[in-house]
């Protein structure tokens, strides 16, 4: 199926009359390796081994994580962008009450799905050395819900040129483009992979204040990857944290900060939920909190 066919995912009455949220993401048993030789090994040392997650739609969630624990790579499965070795990775669509409509589609095998997440940030996704405005022309082709007006509107708001190419431009205004092409994509599903990396601090509130104006109005399944976890924690309302390549913790973010404040001692916050986790033996992993 062409990613411009038409799709529940993908209707333009999606995004113009605000209709339901995003779609709910689903692992299932996901483990990832590179290469084959990489595969031969016991999957408990595969980058991402037994991931099992149900990401709620119309939510944002974050993932938390330390140095090598598998963000990236756990992000790029979930976009289409790496085949998982074994394990499923599916959306499923839901209506207006958050309930599922039936339509089931595997992310790897299926073009729509594909088409329906985003992911930017670290990985670097528009031509260097092409002005940004041909990257606006090719993505205006291949998203079907692009929004070209919507883009020159981000990229004049984070102070950038739609003539400059991303070869010449910083690594905080580089970022700032990427979060421009993220928020004018209007996916369902945004994947955003440390991309406020590098902004000034008038970029990234202004980055935050539209993604949280676009989330009230088209409620877009989100997942947040950041090592600046204090100045994304009021966003977050859900979060998964990773450790040795699987799932450490996952659930509401309040009641995870709960599950790791001590007696009698201050609300944990989500850094020490990360540091908790991340700490935590193997045998203690996968914990769920409603």
């Amino acid at each position: 199926m062409s990613p411009r066919t038409a799709h529940p995912l993908l209707e333009p009455r999606r995004v113009l009359e605000g209709l339901g949220a995003g779609p709910a993401l689903h692992l299932q048993d996901v483990g990832y390796a590179y290469g084959p030789l990489a595969r031969r090994r016991s999957p408990q040392y595969w980058p991402l081994h037994d991931v099992s997650l149900a990401l709620r739609p119309g939510v944002v969630t974050g993932l938390l994580g330390r140095n090598g624990a598998g963000k990236s790579t756990l992000l790029d499965v979930a976009a289409g962008l790496r085949r998982p070795a074994r394990g499923t990775v599916t959306l499923t669509d839901v209506d207006a009450e958050a309930r599922p409509t039936g339509t089931t589609e595997q992310v790897w095998d299926t073009a729509a799905a594909r088409a329906a997440t985003c992911l930017l940030g670290t990985r670097r996704a528009l031509p260097a050395s092409l002005p940004v405005s041909t990257s606006i022309r090719l993505w205006e082709a291949t998203r079907p819900l692009w929004s070209t007006q919507d883009a020159h509107r981000y990229l004049r708001l984070f102070d950038l040129d739609a003539d400059a190419r991303p070869a010449r431009l910083s690594q905080g205004q580089r970022s700032a483009v990427d979060a421009a092409f993220a928020l004018a994509s209007h996916c369902p599903v945004l994947l955003l992979d440390e991309v406020h990396l590098g902004m000034d601090a008038v970029v990234r509130r202004r980055f935050w204040d539209a993604l949280l104006e676009q989330y009230a109005a088209e409620r877009p399944t989100i997942v947040i990857a950041s090592h600046e976890v204090g100045e994304v924690a009021d966003l977050l309302e859900d979060v998964v944290v990773l450790a040795g390549g699987t799932v450490a913790a996952s659930g509401d973010a309040d009641a995870l900060r709960e599950a790791c404040t001590p007696a009698s001692g201050p609300l944990a916050d989500l850094t020490d939920v990360l540091e908790h986790y991340s700490q935590a033996p193997a045998t203690d992993r996968q914990r769920r909190v409603p």
